[in-house]
């Protein structure tokens, strides 16, 4: 009986750790969770953007960069932290229109989307240039005497003297120009004596060659005439100014032997001077003879003087790859000094009137460049244009538009990445998985000029890490009655210069905000726990920020397209 007994026992026993074993199984795999319906997915194979609208508000959320990830609600992607924009599940990407891609007016407002009209007009460009006097060439006159001797007298003995024409020079010795002279005397006395008789006529050939050869060598007819009356030959030869001016060089002393031809003084007429202008290689289209010019002077800004170019030098500086505008210059009193320096301000020739547009609004793709057409309704499609000429903020458009046109001028790098990425997700939709690498096929090619297109996950350009600030750093700083901190903040291609302020609170903060970089990312700051912004930021143009933290702890500011980011640390004051 016993026997029996124990082998009940253990065949109940048996039963009961099959039994556990069975529910301790089912146990773990009921706790093995499925795959979560969550709203961050991947798009189904139909129902596109409108699968993920589960609160029926037509609104989802979506990665600009990465647009098969999409969620129903804010928040960020999960690869790479970017935040989620909303789009509309009828507008967010219409692909009915080959190229049109069509975006919710909320996403435009917050990022700054602004367009402007095509105009037709001429270009007409401002060259501002250095430049600096110089003598006019067509205003030197050199003396050079034509016979040989020594300087018995020296009248203008100095460089920089002032000259009027017929002044003395200078008086020579000269043993021909004596016998010359008496040549001369002895030829008159025989006309005198033979007048009236057949041999008068050659002695008046001998006359008259005589005197030629005293005129040949700058005798004038008064000395020639003084000559005849005394009837004595002059030891020395007086050279007068051939003309009025200021003696720009000397070589010549008194005593000295000089020869024929030698350059003895050179005169010039400084009452006009020549403005060389070293125009760039690449303003040279713009300047032709007859232009107008405006000349400044840095040692008077005062004076200003009108001027127009005259001539354009054919040869280019290849060390400074300038080509030279000529300008002539009135000189009244002699105020202008040969050697000064000027700065001209030449009015460009205008160019016929053709379509042109804001500089900024044109996205270049290596040898490419495009605009994006705002065609109304929240709709844009990007356009391939020709470029020509550029200047003062406006480019011409060759090809591509025809004038009065809508054109996107700022935040281009939403819509032109939407429009790239816009096959992407039309293959998403038809049933790629979160995470696989998508492989768009793109109208435009990534711009090496636009490092914001990059694709998350691929290495970024190495950015200086920040160094921890001790508070009130040497870019801040208080008015002198403390009530007021003053910080200065940059915006350069890194980020945010420094990416962390301390100010303490209750206190005004004056915050001035400078971009220093052309990406589009940064053309705006906001702060959006203080309910600030967003600000525009023109390049290179300071915009000042006033306002009073005032509770203390961390607020985010960030850019237009919340791409770079800073910490506000506000103390308890």
């Amino acid at each position: 009986m016993r026997p029996r007994i124990l082998l009940v026992s253990s065949l109940l026993g048996l039963l009961l750790i099959a039994y556990l074993a069975r529910s301790l199984w089912r146990s773990d795999s009921s706790a093995t969770p499925a795959p979560a319906d969550t709203a961050m997915a991947t798009a189904p194979a139909t129902g596109g953007l409108a699968a993920f609208d589960k609160n029926g508000d037509g609104i989802v959320y979506q990665d600009p960069m990465h647009p098969w990830i999409v969620q129903d609600a804010p928040g960020k992607a999960p690869d790479c932290g970017m935040d989620l924009v909303p789009v509309s599940v009828h507008e967010g990407m219409d692909m009915s229109d080959e190229g049109t891609v069509r975006i919710d007016p909320v996403v435009l407002q917050n990022t700054g989307v602004r367009l402007t009209t095509v105009e037709v007009a001429p270009l007409a460009p401002t060259v501002r240039a250095t430049a600096r006097l110089e003598v006019n060439e067509q205003q030197l006159v050199a003396v050079s005497p034509k016979i040989e001797g020594w300087v018995e007298r020296l009248y203008v003995d100095y460089e920089g003297a002032r000259v009027r024409k017929g002044e003395p020079l200078l008086e020579i010795y000269s043993p021909a120009l004596v016998s010359t002279q008496e040549e001369y005397l002895l030829a008159l006395r025989n006309v005198q004596q033979l007048a009236g008789t057949p041999a008068e006529a050659d002695a008046r050939r001998l006359l008259e060659a005589a005197r030629r050869r005293l005129q040949f060598w700058d005798i004038t007819d008064e000395q020639i005439r003084q000559l005849e009356a005394t009837g004595q030959p002059r030891k020395t030869l007086t050279l007068y100014a051939p003309a009025s001016g200021t003696v720009l060089e000397k070589h010549v002393v008194e005593g000295q032997q000089i020869r024929s031809g030698q350059t003895l003084f050179v005169l010039a007429d400084l009452s006009t001077l020549w403005l060389q202008v070293d125009v760039y290689e690449h303003d040279l289209s713009w300047i032709k003879p007859g232009i107008t010019a405006e000349i400044t002077l840095p040692y008077d800004p005062t004076v200003r003087l009108q001027g127009r170019v005259d001539y354009m030098y054919d040869t280019l500086n290849p060390e400074t790859r300038t080509a030279r505008a000529r300008i002539v210059v009135p000189n009244p009193g002699l105020r202008l000094k040969p050697g000064m320096y000027a700065l001209a301000t030449l009015q460009g020739q205008p160019t016929p009137p053709r379509p042109r547009i804001p500089t900024e609004a044109l996205v270049r793709y290596g040898a490419e460049a495009w605009v994006i057409l705002a065609l109304g309704e929240g709709r844009f499609r990007p356009v391939r244009v020709q470029p020509g000429l550029e200047a003062q903020g406006y480019v011409q458009i060759l090809e591509g538009l025809e004038g009065g046109e809508q054109i996107v001028a700022r935040a281009q790098f939403l819509i032109d990445s939407e429009a790239r990425l816009k096959q992407a997700l039309a293959a998403f939709m038809g049933g790629h998985q979160h995470g696989a690498t998508p492989a768009p096929e793109t109208q435009l090619q990534p711009s090496p000029r636009a490092p914001e297109h990059q694709e998350h996950g691929t290495s970024p350009a190495p950015k200086t890490q920040p160094q921890p600030l001790p508070r009130m750093p040497e870019h801040q700083g208080h008015s002198a009655n403390q009530d007021t901190t003053v910080v200065s903040l940059r915006i350069d291609a890194n980020g945010f210069v420094p990416s962390r302020i301390e100010v303490p609170s209750g206190r005004p903060v004056r915050l001035t905000v400078t971009r220093t970089t052309d990406q589009t990312c940064a053309t705006a700051i906001q702060f959006p726990e203080l309910g600030i912004g967003p600000v525009d930021l023109p390049l290179h143009q300071p915009v000042t920020l006033t306002f009073t933290p005032a509770r203390a702890g961390a607020y985010l500011f960030t850019c237009g397209m919340n791409m770079l980011k800073g910490t506000l640390l506000v103390h308890a004051n």
